[in-house]
């Protein structure tokens, strides 16, 4: 129970006076101006007391600040938006623009993601294979499964006069599930840096959490899901994945120029949207149909030699586990990508008119909600760093976040004199009213539209708040310490290790002492097994996830203990 401002009064009081008496002074008067001075202390601390809530959220902050953990500031409303191209391939650059009207009325601007390259290809088919149900029959030794063509695919032309039938096929396609993509009208660049959206419907769970990680591939020229096809998942801004090779090339490697982007944490939409790597000239495959698909295509198509021509072919092959596909995956849409309700907030800063201490959040006074401040630079054109950012720089300037306003402390110019203004940018975003962009409602850009492209958002705005709560913040902060990423118990381990790669069944740990050119050490033997028909290139996958997954212990465990990894198929 809190104390009355009456109690806290008396309480000081009688500190005052038994300090005094540790000295020698024996007094029971207060000076009346001491009488007003602890009066006055009392309500102040009172006040403060009595405010709990308030207390508790000022110090996590100051503690999510200064453990280097994501503050707890407003978050984005997240879309998907599509493009229309009839044009030669074009590019949609990170931090493009894009304008609506929201159902509540006036403008809205969403800020894309990342960056996308948009041509006329467009997708001719999406198959989805279920994996063989209990009891199942063999054709030969292969487990028969049920192949579909999804029906919430928009089929060009081609492919409706063909016939389609949306019933289910026998296919002897192995075990697992799988997604299979089919695009045509491919342009001179193939499908570089292509943006793909999978839509999926809320309830499939472990669909979601799965398309996060899993491998695509490629079908080569005579329809074999091969290594050189193998595509990885690897993050991206906004919670979206970047898809990279396998087997990299020169060309592959290179990456676009860079782009200033909002670095966001993940979105409504995160885990669907994903980016197809630079595509070389010797990948360019084509093929009429992958292997084994043939014939339950020619099954599904009532005249199926309408749809056969050559086309890129992408899989996605799932876990066994996965809910039937034709029911947890709605649509697949190309030339898309993400986009937030983030825009740049630009001000400068003048130490002498305007002091250190500034409001930069809607909270106290401003236009819209704190993001994430994207840069800070000084008179000296040095980068102003947080707070508590260790850095052996003298003179850089600093900057501290709390309660809707930002701080900055000068840095020094090269003469030694304090700076007299710094330059602030900010990422700023509307909330929770980003949320009323309903579909199709974003459809312009803020600058002049590239000729040839057009814009439409296919999801509504969701996601958009206007700051994290105490509860979802402590929660957070909570998950945060637990996994600091230092592996230390054998739990820790196993737990890291299968996050690291889904497809990993089983994990073996034996700690031992191993002789070395410096004497005894301390190693971990670590031996996973996986099943081999989940990876498209067994021996190729298996050697890079075992350099991938040895790196990754490396970067966590003790200073003192090394890792040995090994990895059997199940």
């Amino acid at each position: 129970m809190n104390s009355s401002a009456a109690e806290i009064d008396l309480k000081l009081r009688d500190d005052f006076r038994r300090y005094l008496r540790e000295y020698g002074i024996e007094s029971t008067l207060i000076d009346p101006v001491l009488a007003v001075l602890f009066r006055t202390l009392a309500a102040q601390i009172h006040a403060l007391s009595s405010d709990t809530d308030r207390l508790k959220t000022a110090l996590l902050d100051e503690l999510l600040e200064g453990l280097g953990f994501e503050r707890r500031f407003a978050h984005p409303a997240q879309l998907v938006v599509r493009y229309g191209c009839q044009a030669d391939p074009l590019h949609v650059g990170a931090g493009t623009t894009l304008t609506g009207e929201p159902e509540s009325g006036g403008r809205m601007s969403f800020t894309t993601d990342y960056g996308i390259s948009v041509s006329s290809a467009r997708i001719a088919a999406v198959f989805v294979y279920q994996r063989p149900p209990e009891g199942h029959r063999h054709l030969g030794a292969a487990p028969v499964g049920e192949l579909r063509l999804l029906s919430g695919i928009e089929l060009p032309g081609e492919s409706l006069r063909a016939g389609p039938s949306y019933g289910p096929v026998p296919a002897a396609l192995g075990v697992h599930p799988a997604i299979y993509i089919a695009i045509e009208n491919l342009s001179p660049s193939y499908l570089s840096r292509h943006g793909i959206f999978l839509q999926t419907s809320p309830e499939a769970t472990l669909l979601n959490a799965r398309l996060e990680s899993e491998n695509w591939c490629l079908a080569s020229n005579n329809g074999r899901f091969e290594a050189p096809g193998v595509l990885r998942p690897r993050n991206l801004n906004a919670g979206q994945r970047q898809l990279q090779w396998l087997q990299r090339t020169d060309e592959a490697a290179s990456t676009p120029e860079h782009e200033e982007t909002p670095m966001l944490p993940g979105g409504f939409w995160q885990g669907k949207c994903f980016v197809l790597p630079a595509i070389p000239s010797e990948r360019h495959f084509r093929c009429e149909a992958p292997y084994g698909l043939e014939a339950p295509i020619r099954s599904i198509f009532e005249r199926p030699a309408l749809f056969f021509k050559p086309r890129a072919w992408l899989r996605i092959q799932l876990d066994s586990r996965i809910d039937p596909l034709h029911t947890a995956l709605s649509a697949v849409y190309l030339n898309a990508q993400s986009a937030s309700n983030v825009e740049c907030s630009n001000q400068t800063v003048h130490f002498a008119e305007n002091g250190t201490t500034i409001p930069i959040s809607k909270e106290t006074g401003g236009r819209s909600f704190l993001v994430a401040p994207l840069s800070i630079t000084g008179e000296s054109g040095e980068t102003y760093l947080p707070e508590f950012q260790p850095s052996f720089q003298p003179g850089v300037g600093r900057y501290r976040m709390h309660q809707g306003y930002m701080t900055l402390f000068p840095g020094k110019m090269p003469n030694g004199e304090d700076e007299a203004y710094a330059n602030i940018r900010l990422w700023m975003t509307t909330g929770a009213a980003g949320n009323q962009m309903g579909v199709a409602r974003l459809q312009s850009f803020a600058k002049a539209p590239v000729h040839g492209l057009t814009v439409e958002n296919i999801t509504a705005g969701a996601g958009g708040s206007d700051g994290e709560g105490l509860h979802a913040a402590q929660q957070r902060f909570s998950e945060v310490v637990l996994s600091r990423q230092r592996l230390l118990t054998r739990t820790d381990l196993e737990v890291s290790i299968r996050s690291f790669d889904r497809r990993i069944t089983g994990i073996d740990v034996h700690p031992v002492l191993a002789r070395s050119t410096r004497g005894l050490r301390r190693l971990h033997r670590i031996k996973v097994t996986a099943e081999r028909d989940r990876f498209a290139a067994p021996d190729e996958e298996a050697r890079v996830l075992v350099m991938d997954l040895h790196g990754f212990l490396a970067e966590r465990m003790p200073l003192d203990v090394e890792a040995d990894v090994e990895l059997a198929w199940a």
